[in-house]
């Protein structure tokens, strides 16, 4: 698998946990542990994917 792929798959799964959350604001009562636990992940992922990003671009020069 490239770099470029592995990106792109951190922010995929980005986004499955952000649309996670989202999902679980919608139920009564809301778990909002588990809604954090969700967007802290999804931030997380999309700091890997920023950092996969960076090392693509550096590996060009």
């Amino acid at each position: 698998m490239n770099s470029k792929d592995i990106a792109n798959e951190w922010f995929e799964f980005a986004e499955m946990d952000l649309n996670s959350a989202k999902f679980l604001l919608n139920m009564h009562p809301k778990p909002l542990e588990i809604i954090c636990y969700h967007c802290q992940q999804s931030a997380e992922r999309i700091k890997n994917f920023v950092l996969e990003k960076v090392k693509n671009y550096s590996e060009k020069f």
